[in-house]
């Protein structure tokens, strides 16, 4: 690959990083924001559901904008729409968090198609799998930057000024992209029609047996990770007496596997041309650390806590990447960023519900340790998804 696609690989991964570090660093601040908001720590998880409901509402209505103003320009926008957001957060009202969330979701929604329309169009198609999985740890990336060093400054600081500096960085990478749009924004067509029928994506999806179940095991792989990542920092605090530091730190470790899971599983599945078989292996993997959370208490030593965060961290983000790449090589020809959009959409949807089942959960009982065994349950659910697709895979994809 020449150097100019890995600079397009850079800066879509750069864009992916900050992204989800803006949608991450609430909840991996969760005690401190909650204090500052007079709210209860668990109450994040709904604030995040807040944010996937309009990520959702993003890709159903918006799939078609790179078309009309160029995936970079698009990028440009929901990055900026990010900074926005997490400044808002800044303002101690509970109305003005909501309206940050929809920002939130917005701008990281409309990211997502734009990076496959590029990767989609610039990669030969025997690399898109490692080639997306690369691009993807942005997303882990993204959520160690919050993990870590949001409870970091913290600490040392205040949680706004954590929050304050993310958006700076935002700033700063929208104003880079906007010095590279002329080169890769030169397919756009400004007369795109946007919202000729916002369902189309979703019509596309919905034609194929095989998308339709991929998408399916997307819910469940989208609702574990971001289960995860919303609810690991608060539960280590409440539940097992960790500092916020030491949470955010366990929290970076599952992140970390998850790049390394991620990356790997790009590379094995171009290697032995099985996404869903790898796919497949990683919902065992999630069911597994799952349920054996349901055991998880005081008791546990920090080291066997590390591994079992280790293994969710693997099973459950690394994922994407060979996700996004059996979308994109499943998609009718010319409609990859529609169809991302629609399997996004479905995806997204484990997003908004699943954190809300886990909130759910957690009331009910008292305990995150069995609100953590609904990550077994959207495991076994993925791997009979998977099997579905598995099944239909000579069920060819239909055009809308």
């Amino acid at each position: 690959m020449s150097s100019a696609h890995w600079v397009l690989i850079a800066c879509l991964t750069a864009g992916s990083m900050l992204g989800t570090a803006a949608i991450s660093i609430l909840p991996s601040l969760a005690p401190a924001v909650a204090a500052s908001y007079d709210i209860p720590a668990l109450w994040i998880g709904y604030q995040f559901s807040l944010v996937a409901f309009f990520l959702s509402a993003a890709l159903l209505f918006l799939g078609k904008a790179s078309r009309r103003w160029g995936p970079v320009r698009v990028i440009q926008c929901g990055i900026a729409l990010n900074a926005v957001a997490l400044l808002l957060t800044l303002v101690p009202s509970l109305p003005v968090l909501a309206l940050a969330s929809a920002c939130m979701g917005i701008g990281y929604g409309v990211i997502m198609p734009a990076n496959s329309h590029l990767i989609m169009r610039f990669t030969p198609p025997r690399k898109l799998s490692l080639v997306f999985s690369i691009q993807q740890t942005g997303i882990p990336l993204g959520a160690i930057l919050a993990a870590s060093g949001g409870p970091m400054i913290a600490v040392a600081l205040t949680w706004q000024s954590a929050v304050a500096m993310l958006a700076a960085l935002a700033c700063l990478l929208v104003i880079a992209l906007g010095f590279l749009r002329t080169r890769w924004d030169d397919d756009r067509n400004p007369g795109a029609v946007l919202f000729r029928n916002p369902f189309a994506g979703l019509g596309i999806v919905l034609a194929s047996t095989r998308l339709r179940n991929l998408s399916g095991s997307g819910f469940c792989f989208s609702g574990a990770q971001f289960c995860l990542g919303t609810y690991t920092v608060v539960a280590l605090v409440e539940d097992l007496g960790y500092g916020l530091v030491q949470a955010g730190l366990m929290l970076s470790l599952a992140q970390l596997t998850g790049v390394v899971c991620r990356v790997s599983c790009g590379w094995v599945a171009d290697k032995t041309g099985d996404s869903l078989g790898v796919l497949a292996w990683l919902t065992v993997g999630m069911a597994g650390a799952g349920f054996a959370s349901l055991w998880l208490d005081g008791n546990w030593p920090v080291v066997l806590v590390g591994v079992l965060f280790a293994a969710h961290g693997a099973a459950c983000i690394g994922w994407p990447g060979t996700f996004l790449a059996e979308v994109g090589r499943l998609s009718p020809p010319g409609e990859v960023s529609s169809a991302t959009s629609g399997a996004l959409l479905i995806t997204n949807i484990g997003k908004t519900i699943a954190p809300l089942g886990f909130a759910a959960i957690q009331a009910s009982t008292g305990s995150y340790s069995t609100a953590f065994g609904l990550i077994g349950v959207l495991g076994l659910a993925g791997f009979l998804a998977l099997a579905r697709a598995r099944r239909a895979v000579n069920v060819a994809p239909v055009a809308s």
